[in-house]
């Protein structure tokens, strides 16, 4: 007997958490009716996207070498640093190209003064050989010092203008604007023209370079919008624009490299990091419904379609989100009608307004 109480008094419970039972004069107890909000679902336009991976690589990337030759001095930069372009990265003893400017200018000096002799003896080769003063000879072998005479004033002058090089040379400057990967020489070493002294990359813009499916390389073009994530950053979506497209499909692996420049003026974003991006290609209507409007358990998703008068608990295959709505790629249609707002009382098979 106490157990049939304890039953019927669950039953009596159960049926008080959901409405009040309807009686009608059949004898037949049914289902409470509920009032929810509801919605019917409408078509956006929503747009579609090749999903694909990749890395982040430096827009630019340099191993900044010397021109110079001489011992290290100075080094103005560390790993991380931000440099202008054109900042000093490196300072040569600059001794040697002093010296070496100071004796090509004396000999600019010296040459300019001889050719400006050759020149007047010239001009006055000319008159003595118009008055038949001097033999032909003789004026041809002035002339031809005059040549020389310039020839050496001019050459002198070049050197001069190597000297000046080779002084500007003694520091080892930024070649553009960026950050300094790794600096790879200290105070006291001596370099060679062609040593390397400096990594430097420049980070803002970066590259999203990412491979494209040869069977979808025909729906990516330059221009097309692109987002991207990175473990770094969970959750945080970094915009880019495709801007260079690969001329040959990469023989091993069947597919294409493409780079989407990406803005990163705090530069977060890192040469080398893993990406997973997804390159917009066009756009279709799906229907649309609000995030409130699903149950989400793990990696199933569910809506609760109102059909003859009672809910259907659908799952639904999500697509694109875009604020508070979520595009269906299936499992509802146009059209058909939803609990816009699931709650803990919504349920499969309940009776609805």
């Amino acid at each position: 007997m106490r157990i049939v109480t304890a039953v019927a008094l669950a039953a009596s419970l159960s049926g008080a958490g959901c409405g009040v039972q309807e009686s009608h004069a059949d004898g037949q107890v049914r289902d409470p009716v509920v009032k929810l909000e509801l919605r019917t679902v409408a078509e956006k336009p929503v747009g579609t996207f090749v999903a694909v991976t990749g890395q982040l690589v430096a827009n630019q990337r340099a191993q900044v070498a010397s021109d110079g030759t001489g011992r290290v001095i100075a080094t103005s930069v560390e790993r991380g640093q931000t440099v202008a372009a054109g900042e000093a990265l490196v300072k040569l003893d600059p001794r040697t190209a002093n010296l070496s400017l100071a004796d090509a200018r004396a000999q600019v000096e010296a040459w300019k003064a001889n050719a400006e002799r050759a020149r007047r003896d010239c001009a006055r080769a000319d008159d003595l050989f118009r008055q038949n003063t001097i033999s032909q000879a003789d004026y041809d072998r002035l002339k031809m010092d005059c040549k020389a005479a310039e020839a050496n004033a001019n050459a002198a002058i070049a050197r001069q203008e190597l000297a000046g090089k080779a002084l500007y040379d003694a520091v080892v400057r930024a070649p553009f604007a960026g950050v300094v990967d790794e600096r790879l020489v200290n105070v006291g070493e001596y370099v060679r023209a062609g040593t390397a002294v400096a990594t430097v990359v420049e980070v803002d813009p970066i590259r999203a370079q990412v491979t494209v499916p040869e069977s979808q390389v025909g729906l990516v073009h330059e221009g097309q919008a692109v987002e991207f994530e990175v473990p770094a950053y969970p959750g945080v979506t970094f915009p880019a624009t495709v801007k260079y497209l690969s001329a040959t499909v990469r023989e091993r692996s069947r597919d294409l490299v493409v780079d989407a420049i990406a803005p990163n003026p705090d530069r977060k974003l890192r040469p080398g990091m893993f990406v997973n991006a997804r390159i917009r290609v066009g756009e279709q209507p799906m229907p649309v419904v609000p995030q409130a409007a699903l149950r989400v358990d793990g990696t199933l998703a569910r809506i609760y379609v109102v059909a003859n008068g009672r809910l259907e608990e659908r799952l639904v295959q999500l697509g694109r989100r875009n604020g508070d709505e979520v595009a269906i790629e299936a499992g509802v249609k146009k059209g058909e009608k939803i609990v816009a707002k699931v709650s803990a009382e919504v349920r499969d098979g309940l009776r609805v307004e």
